[in-house]
């Protein structure tokens, strides 16, 4: 699992958690929330094709459903400044290196490290 940490991306993995543990009530949801807390279903993780997706699914098949819904209606995507830190990252800018440089100026990825 390959998560570059910084302040947005450390606060939405501890968001995502501390609202499962609200709810935790099973051994599996506290692993469920050691998993969030590790950053592992933040927007912009490389643990998952899609990793808020993946925290949905496992809401809904833990039974978790008023997260469920919370989930599902973005409550924990990513905002801007993830996204920025995301940007920055190792993996960012591999990403970036991979688009045209039209296409890095349209997602904002113009300066590559």
């Amino acid at each position: 699992m390959s998560i570059e940490w910084g302040p947005a991306t450390k606060a939405a993995a501890e968001r995502q958690a501390a609202a499962i543990r609200e709810v935790a009530t099973e051994r599996r949801h506290h692993k469920l929330a050691d998993q969030a807390a590790a950053g592992e279903f933040t927007d912009y993780a490389d643990t998952h094709v899609c990793p808020i997706t993946e925290l949905h699914r496992l809401c809904c098949q833990y039974g978790l459903t008023d997260l469920v819904a919370r989930v599902a209606n973005g409550e924990f995507d990513g905002g801007i400044a993830e996204s920025n830190e995301w940007a920055r990252s190792s993996s960012g800018q591999a990403t970036a290196r991979e688009l045209s440089p039209e296409m890095r100026a349209v997602f904002g990825l113009k300066n590559l490290q």
